[in-house]
């Protein structure tokens, strides 16, 4: 899954090339490709990207489509009520960036690795 749409907001994963340290590198073994989740908002029955709401995550791109629709459903029960009413949700989806396949799994965000 790429995409969940909730009432008036829309969550959806995006690939563009992002790794790790920047741009990802096919010919490295060690880079990772990442996805980017992206928050819209229909408004006069078109979908707008909300300001600051786009961030690149630690989720690969191999993730498998279970992973990928677990991880935007804890997007959108983390965004939905502010993007619904308009307010900013830029320090929630900032916090989202670190969601990764050890976090979808255990259902907690780690970041003390980034911390410490």
């Amino acid at each position: 899954m790429n995409q969940l749409i909730r009432d008036n907001v829309m969550v959806e994963w995006s690939e563009l090339g992002e790794a790790i340290d920047g741009d990802y590198n096919p010919d490295d073994p060690e880079d990772i490709e990442l996805l980017r989740f992206d928050v819209s908002r229909l408004v006069d029955g078109e979908w707008e990207a909300i300001d600051d709401a786009s961030y690149c995550t630690q989720v690969p791109v191999s993730a498998t489509p279970e992973q990928r629709a677990d991880g935007l459903e804890w997007i959108m029960d983390d965004v939905f009520e502010g993007a619904s009413q308009g307010y900013s949700i830029k320090k929630i989806c900032e916090r989202l960036s670190w969601i990764s396949l050890e976090s979808i799994k255990s259902g907690k965000i780690d970041r003390s690795w980034v911390l410490g």
